[in-house]
């Protein structure tokens, strides 16, 4: 199964399949269609690349000799001279060691160091965690959302986290024997910045257990072409190269149908393993094999990270209060990203239909909305318990991007959902915040945020909390990026009341980006149209110029509550999706 998702991954990835498609870059397509990352898909396509020279790892995959994760590893680095000699060491150590041997082999890939830094993987990520206070929270909830219109994109907390980091150091710069320069952070008294943490080296030393590079040539043997099992070789039939020519079926159309269906069938298998991860991660099991974790079982039989692992039992407890999540993973009407998305929500709180609600409203809109309702859901429970127990049940007022109605019994002013009433609610004991980043990142934080404390101690006598550290960190970041500034930075051009009112980003269902923003005319000008705001939407270059224009997109309608979209349109036939204002979906192919 893995075989074949890589193959489709790297076919649609060489062809840039998404621009006709409609998605302006690789990273939205690949949430709103396959329910992945658009690191999974490049990592998919760079497997798909090398196996076509490494037919030998290519059939220990097929035949389940290796693992997908000890296959990913290997395809990094070796080459058809060695592949025989890597595939021999590979088939019995372990996963871990693989991944030393590797670093070795591959000089350029530096892998994690030991540190402070919790839960480090194999994979060079780590988690950094602290408690914050609820003001600190609504900080960093803020400068989430905001950090994506400096940048021009849509970025991850991992993203926004180093972008925090570097700006405190850019006003504390560090010189080259580690003295602390005066600098300003907006506190009462300037805060210095101490020694950041030590720099990484990769291991120069050759693990004992590596091969060496053959001496003898390649094999022999001649390898028999792979043979998939028979209900998976529609899905690659016509994806061959003949005579030198493009394959028949170089279609992102069709790539994308077939990548879909494959992707619900692994979906399929994995929904299949959480029962039976759940029964070998329970305290009652008792392991009698050479595995003694659920998470080196993960890593050495089933081809997927701990982390992965971690996610699956997450839905499938999730499942357990909320069994319409579980249904709709399974049967693929749900991704992998949405079920991921929800099951934060889901786990928390009483019993009652409004997870229901949230399941059947995660099929009906986008996931970049049902990633912004889940976001403002969290930050409102977090923040209001009280209003909270009155929104649980109204899932669209969360993905509203405008305000909500005026609450009963309030002012009539109305107020964002998400908004704090202004005193942190009693008897709750701050956040917890939670973000996964690159080790490297990680350590830069942590060595940032313990200078930032010990010189605010040296300052006012007290040593502040982490919390109340990265809430200064925070002040600093968002003072610098002029995000008090109502237009944040930007220069007023035309049209500025429709950006405005479009939130400062394209409209097209799905798209993330925030830079090269045009103001289109729902009906062109040449055509009649006028310049009224509800004839104009704000679109990013690539669907104004490459879409619209291109006639890979259409809108119709009037802005902002009455428009419909088609995104990939083709002559004769229907487009691959329909949406409506909301990111609503309409109909998907």
């Amino acid at each position: 199964m893995r075989r074949v998702v890589v193959a489709l991954a790297g076919r649609l990835v060489a062809c840039e399949g998404w621009k006709r498609l409609g998605y302006a870059n690789l990273g939205d397509y690949a949430r709103e269609r396959l329910g992945c990352s658009a690191r999974s898909l490049q990592d998919w396509a760079r497997v798909e690349r090398t196996l076509g020279e490494l037919p030998g790892l290519e059939r220990a995959l097929v035949d389940g000799t290796l693992a997908w994760s000890k296959v990913r590893l290997l395809a990094r680095f070796v080459v058809p001279e060695d592949e025989a000699a890597w595939i021999d060491y590979a088939r019995t150590q372990p996963v871990r060691a693989l991944a030393r041997a590797s670093r070795v082999a591959n000089r350029a890939a530096v892998g994690p160091t030991a540190s402070g830094v919790d839960d480090v993987g194999e994979d060079g990520r780590a988690r950094v965690r602290f408690r914050a206070s609820f003001g600190v929270a609504m900080k960093w909830q803020r400068l989430r959302k905001a950090a994506p219109q400096v940048a021009g994109h849509r970025l991850a907390p991992e993203a926004v986290l180093e972008m925090v980091t570097a700006e405190v150091l850019s006003a504390l710069p560090l010189t080259t024997d580690g003295a602390v320069r005066e600098g300003e952070l907006p506190i009462a008294r300037s805060v210095g910045c101490g020694e950041p943490a030590a720099a990484s080296q990769s291991d120069e030393r050759p693990c004992p257990d590596s091969p060496r590079a053959p001496t003898r040539g390649a094999p022999e043997e001649v390898l028999a072409p792979c043979e998939l099992p028979r209900f998976l070789r529609p899905l690659l039939e016509g994806l061959e190269r003949q005579d030198g020519e493009m394959p028949r079926r170089d279609d992102p159309f069709e790539l994308d149908a077939r990548l879909r269906r494959a992707i619900r069938l692994e979906q399929r298998l994995d929904a299949e393993l959480g029962p039976l991860l759940r029964q070998v991660s329970s305290p009652e099991y008792e392991w009698k094999s050479d595995f003694t974790s659920p998470a080196a079982l993960a890593r050495e039989r089933l081809g997927m990270s701990p982390r992965k692992l971690r996610a699956l039992l997450r839905v499938e407890r999730v499942g357990d209060l909320c069994p319409s999540l579980r249904a709709a993973y399974r049967d693929g009407r749900l991704s992998w990203f949405q079920a991921q998305i929800l099951a934060q929500l889901l786990a928390r709180d009483a019993e009652g239909p409004w997870r229901e609600r949230w399941v059947a409203f995660a099929q009906q809109v986008s996931a970049r909305r049902l990633e912004e309702a889940v976001e403002a859901a969290l930050v409102l429970r977090e923040t209001d318990l009280e209003a909270w127990m009155r929104w649980q049940q109204e899932p669209e007022g969360f993905a509203a991007p405008r305000p909500a109605a005026a609450e009963p019994g309030g002012d009539g002013e109305g107020r964002q959902v998400c908004a704090p009433r202004g005193a942190e609610p009693e008897g709750l004991e701050g956040c917890r915040i939670s973000i996964s980043a690159g080790a490297d990142v990680a350590r830069l934080f942590e060595a940032t945020i313990a200078s930032v404390r010990l010189e605010i101690e040296r300052e006012t006598g007290r040593l502040p909390s982490e919390g109340d550290a990265f809430g200064v960190m925070l002040d600093h970041a968002a003072q610098s990026w002029a995000l008090d500034d109502p237009w944040l930075g930007r220069r007023r051009p035309e049209g500025l009341r429709v950006f405005e009112r479009d939130g400062w980003r394209c409209v097209v269902p799905g798209c993330s980006s925030q830079r090269n923003l045009h103001a289109h005319h729902i009906q062109f000008r040449s055509r009649g149209g006028g310049d009224e705001a509800s004839n104009q939407v704000t679109l990013c270059a690539f669907h104004h110029l490459r879409g619209v224009h291109a006639g890979t997109i259409s809108i119709r309608g009037q802005a902002p509550d009455a428009l419909e979209f088609e995104l990939g349109c083709r002559t004769g036939q229907p487009p691959l999706a329909r949406y409506r204002s909301g990111d609503r979906v309409q109909r998907s192919a």
